[in-house]
């Protein structure tokens, strides 16, 4: 595989970086020390931390600009994540500077009004960032200055078009081969579950991404950015056949439910809600499925997407929902959406005795008929 070159001279370049850096081996602490180019219009900058890559995010610190510098100090830092400076300027263009925060010094140079275009450096993951940003930037640039000599040469719409695609795949596939390229280079790095999360998962097939996953380091399947990949990949082989993990939730009488205690019986777990019109047209089906199929060794568990207990309680009595009901009023944050890998609602999942994914998403008459067939093969 052909190197990268920016890749391959930052190797050599960290055996100056660990000289200067050497406090990182005696202590778990991360200083930040920023300075603004230009004018900088706020006072103070945030720190911002997310719960999971493009999870949700919170500030838990500020600091006072003073002379276009700042300085944060987090302590005790277990594991290598990425963090956010945030300007506190809300006119600010770009207000977000991406920064690992790890063992050691972190120096970030950003423009005032533009905090994404940034210098960070002093630490082996923002070392490795920076330089695939480099890369990147590189690419982007050459994609513009061909843009624009087509431009020049007053290529016909055909052209244009033709062209626009062929740069938009070489870009592409110059990224992938970057980013593979930096995972298997710092397979033991906390870069490298991020990067193949962050931006390869969509663009790779699940055996690839199966394959990138296997690259990333045995010591790395603790850190919360290899069990974030290592979620995505099992909701993605999700399918008939599976195991339906286990969960408990309250019912409609505030009492917990959990699934294992229908281990034993044929059970359709029935992803809906209230404000779903879909899902109100489907009930009666449901209704009917139950009607015709309950005391058989079958059992339907609806998980309420629901987010107003009245709501929710209102349209069981509604629509003479009998079953087995729970809810914990998180909507799509509720444990089994995540579990069972619902993107939308109605969602059916029929599992077997043993837990076992039977057949996914059916609705109405073929829902019912897929139900008996299970039933009177038992």
């Amino acid at each position: 595989m052909k190197k990268i070159l920016v890749l391959g001279c930052l190797l050599m370049s960290f055996v100056g970086l660990f000289g200067q850096n050497e406090v990182s081996k005696e202590t778990k602490d991360c200083t930040i020390q920023g300075v603004l180019d230009g004018i900088y219009k706020g006072t103070k900058v945030y720190l911002v931390e997310e719960e999971e890559i493009n999870g949700a995010s919170k500030v838990i610190d500020s600091c006072d600009v003073k002379d276009n510098r700042y300085t944060f100090v987090i302590k005790n830092v277990t594991v290598p994540r990425m963090y956010f400076v945030k300007s506190g300027d809300p006119n600010c263009l770009s207000p977000i500077t991406p920064i690992w925060v790890e063992p050691g010094n972190v120096k970030v140079r950003a423009n005032s009004e533009f905090f994404l275009n940034c210098t960070v450096t002093g630490t082996v993951n923002n070392e490795i960032f920076s330089a695939y940003n480099a890369e990147m930037k590189h690419f982007v640039d050459s994609m513009l200055r061909s843009a624009n000599i087509d431009l020049l040469l007053n290529r016909n719409q055909s052209e244009k078009d033709r062209d626009f695609k062929a740069r938009t795949k070489q870009h592409g596939s110059r990224a992938l081969h970057l980013q593979e390229e930096l995972v298997r280079r710092y397979y033991d790095q906390a870069i490298a579950p991020f990067m193949i999360f962050w931006e390869m998962k969509a663009n790779v097939t699940l055996d690839e991404l199966k394959e990138l996953r296997a690259v990333v380091s045995p010591s790395l399947n603790e850190h919360p950015y290899t069990k974030q990949l290592d979620e995505y990949i099992r909701l993605a082989e999700f399918k008939v056949g599976s195991d339906v993990p286990d969960f408990e939730l309250p019912d409609k009488d505030g009492k917990t439910f959990k699934l294992s205690s229908l281990r034993g019986k044929y059970v359709l777990i029935d992803f809906w809600a209230s404000w779903c019109g879909p899902c109100m047209r489907e009930m009666p089906n449901v209704v009917k499925l139950y009607k015709e199929c309950k005391g058989k060794n079958f059992e339907i568990v609806g998980v309420s997407l629901d987010q107003k207990r009245d709501a929710w309680l209102n349209a069981v009595e509604k629509n003479k929902m009998k079953w087995i009901q729970v809810s914990d009023l998180k909507s799509w944050a509720t444990a089994p959406v995540k579990l069972c890998n619902v993107s939308a609602v109605p969602y059916t999942v029929l599992i077997d005795p043993q837990g076992k994914v039977i057949a996914l998403e059916l609705r109405g008459e073929e829902l019912i008929s897929k139900v008996k067939e299970v039933l009177n093969k038992k």
